[in-house]
């Protein structure tokens, strides 16, 4: 049931944050990793067979989260570590089939549907051959490597008539209805600044993911990993600790800002910005890394607001994702919780007016038809109101399972994918956006007809 109660901007300090929600959401999405969700009242769906392209850190939950969807089935799993398949073995039991190769996965008459969860770098490939292959896609963010494959990505998933989802579980977030409500309701009036923030602060969060300990070449398929991009020796750092480098990874503003960006686009209806400008650096973790471990970027978008993204691994500060500042209100949003603050304008004119004689202050008052604390007489400023605070509650399905589930239903028929492959795209190009102007030092631009990024 949702809670909606009203605290002082003082007593909410410390309460629901960002990554309280995301750690909530991440340990619902384990702990029922072993389990099979059923409802008697509910007639059994369909079998979906699934096969799994990677079940690395994301690839494991994403394997746990499917398993929570009745009728769902995972059938086979496939990853270049083979630690990785033993730990899938673990999750999902004996009877899941492991392999190095995903064309094996690809050619089985018993998969429905892939859930990708490899590097980036991979993705497109990975994708077409799934697709090619008649398979339903489910693939993690960011969906390209390059803004210049988005367009392919539409093309391909139009063509195949198949049900493609791009795994940013910000779409399925329990307050995100009900924020796009409150915001196209009009409750903050004219939006004309938004700022989002990801922070961390730590060696994992900078994403020096530790290597286990039985990898070598025996246990990892460095050639494979490796794929089209630049050839490196076998390095385990890069296997990974592929988000550290350019040649796998776009770094803070496509894995973090996409979650942001994901949420703005979803809330506010919008779809790109016509203009982006970006900086960034790496000031602490300077360790073997290409891209920065802090990032500022500035999004211009046409509907008339700027976008503001930040995100560091040198400081884990708390505070909402997202902030919506309205002409008549703000709103904090986390995703699994969400703060409204009431504040529509407010004139004092004791501050522009201190400097005058009494006689002129006397004057304007009665001028501007003002009490002695130079308010308006006539309709007064709106009494101020304490903050209101929505939360579904504990009971709310982790939005990772609840955005697999939406893919798993649209599959059969029973509902829309809520992330297909023009929002995925939209989303992660400006991402891209952001890496073009931080490399090149530039405004860049979005071009909506040749839908191509401009300097």
């Amino acid at each position: 049931m949702k809670e909606e109660v009203r605290l002082n901007r003082r007593d909410f300090i410390g309460r629901t944050t960002f990554w309280a929600a995301a750690a909530s959401l991440a340990a619902g999405a384990t702990q029922a990793g072993n389990s099979q969700i059923n409802d008697s009242t509910v007639p059994p769906p369909s079998r979906l067979g699934v096969g799994f392209l990677g079940v690395g850190i994301r690839g494991t939950l994403l394997l746990e989260a499917s398993m929570k969807v009745a009728g769902v089935e995972p059938v086979v799993a496939c990853d270049l570590y083979t630690g990785h398949l033993d730990r899938a073995k673990e999750v999902a039991g004996s009877k899941l089939e492991v392999t190095g190769d995903y064309q094996q996965v690809l050619s089985r008459k018993d998969i429905d549907a892939v859930v990708i969860a490899a590097p980036d770098h991979w993705h497109k490939q990975l994708v077409k051959d799934a697709l090619d292959a008649g398979k339903h896609v489910y693939c993690e963010k960011p969906l390209t490597h390059r803004w210049e494959d988005g367009e392919d990505l539409i093309k391909w998933s139009k063509a195949s008539g198949l049900v493609t989802q791009v795994g940013s579980q910000y779409m399925s977030m329990p307050c995100a209805r009900k924020a796009t409500e409150m915001i196209k309701s009009g409750k903050l009036g004219q939006i004309t600044m938004v700022e989002g923030k990801i922070h961390r602060n730590s060696s994992t969060g900078a994403w020096y993911y530790p290597i286990p300990p039985d990898a070598s070449p025996r246990t990892v398929n460095w050639k494979r990993f490796i794929g089209d991009s630049k050839w490196y020796d076998f390095d385990l750092r890069r296997f990974f600790q592929w988000r550290l480098f350019w040649d796998y990874s776009g770094g803070l503003p496509t894995d973090l800002f996409v979650h942001l960006v994901t949420a703005t686009h979803q809330l506010m209806g919008v779809t790109a910005p016509d203009q982006v400008v970006s900086f960034g650096d790496i000031y602490r973790w300077r360790e073997y890394r290409d891209v920065p471990d802090q990032m500022t970027a500035l999004a211009k978008y046409p509907e008339g607001f700027t976008l503001k993204l930040t995100s560091t691994a040198n400081n884990g500060h708390p505070g909402p994702a997202l902030t919506f500042y309205g002409t008549e209100g703000t709103l904090e949003y986390n995703g699994g919780s969400m703060t409204y603050y009431y504040e529509p304008r407010r004139e004092d004119f004791r501050y522009p007016t201190h400097s005058w004689p009494t006689a002129t202050v006397d004057k304007f008052k009665k001028i501007m038809d003002l009490n002695d604390d130079l308010q308006p007489l006539k309709n007064p400023p709106p009494a101020t109101e304490e903050p209101t605070v929505f939360n579904p509650g504990d009971g709310t399905e982790g939005s990772t399972t609840a955005h697999m589930r939406n893919w798993y239903d649209a599959i059969r028929g029973e509902d829309k994918a809520v992330e297909p492959m023009e929002i995925g795209v939209n989303a992660v190009n400006v991402g891209h956006m952001v890496n073009v102007s931080f490399r090149n030092n530039k405004i860049v631009r979005w071009n909506p007809r040749t839908r191509k990024v401009e300097m």
